[in-house]
């Protein structure tokens, strides 16, 4: 059997080294605390700061989190990544909490959740893979491997309409040629459904604290794309703009 140590061992270096060459079963069967272990273990050993937290709900509806690294979290505009491990884009709205929210105070009232929440914004979280056949990873090989959260780009101006996502509409364009267009539909069912199910059911690497930029789920799905040049995605009147190199 591959130990955790193994396992941590070959996510930090084909992250380190920018690879794709990581064999999928051995994650595809953890358990979820042991994907944590395994996704926390890499955090270390490559020295990363977390820049901001993916959340999603697992097939059993509890709340999960990842880490989007530091470095790789940046803002609409002269915003660069690379394009070596990369599988998709997906356009989201995110938030930013206003206060600390523990565990037990989410568990008690979900108003709480809400109202801890300073305010809403558009993003495009970057998708990329360790593994070689990211098809087959399962929820638990996907929470070990970040959820295929690689990096995050944020249009740092609020967004007025909050979590409302009805009657808007998405659009993706890679070096100047579309490649998604479709009403916003989340998939998680609304913008605030992984968050309050994370709130709940918190990890302790990752505590809600004020401050903590959060992003929700897709409004578009995962929009393959391949080569390189300008992203530009919009969501009513925000517009996120980076490079892919």
């Amino acid at each position: 059997m591959t130990t955790e140590a193994t396992l941590i061992t070959q996510l930090a270096e084909a992250q380190t080294k920018s690879l794709q060459n990581v064999d999928v079963l051995p994650y595809a069967a953890l358990d979820r605390g042991a994907a944590y272990r395994v996704q926390t273990g890499v955090l270390a050993a490559v020295g990363a700061a977390v820049g901001m937290l993916k959340t999603a709900v697992h097939p059993d509806g509890v709340g999960v989190a990842a880490p989007i690294y530091g470095t790789r979290v940046g803002q609409s505009g002269s915003f660069a990544l690379p394009a070596a491990t990369l599988t998709g884009l997906e356009v989201e709205v995110g938030l930013v909490l206003a206060r600390d929210l523990p565990q037990d105070v989410a568990l008690a009232d979900e108003v709480e959740i809400v109202e801890a929440i300073s305010h809403y914004f558009v993003g495009v979280e970057v998708c990329g893979t360790r593994f070689r056949d990211r098809a087959v990873s399962g929820p638990m090989g996907g929470l070990a491997d970040n959820m295929s959260a690689f990096g995050y780009v944020i249009d740092p101006r609020e967004r007025d309409s909050g979590a409302d996502i009805d009657n808007f509409d998405v659009e993706l364009s890679l070096a100047g040629k579309p490649i998604y267009g479709a009403p916003a539909k989340h998939g998680f069912g609304s913008v605030l459904a992984s968050f309050v199910a994370y709130a709940k059911a918190q990890h302790p690497a990752y505590p809600l604290k004020a401050g903590t930029i959060i992003t929700t789920g897709s409004l578009c799905g995962l929009v393959p794309f391949s080569g390189t040049g300008r992203v530009e995605a919009r969501l009513g009147v925000h517009s996120v703009t980076f490079e892919i190199v």
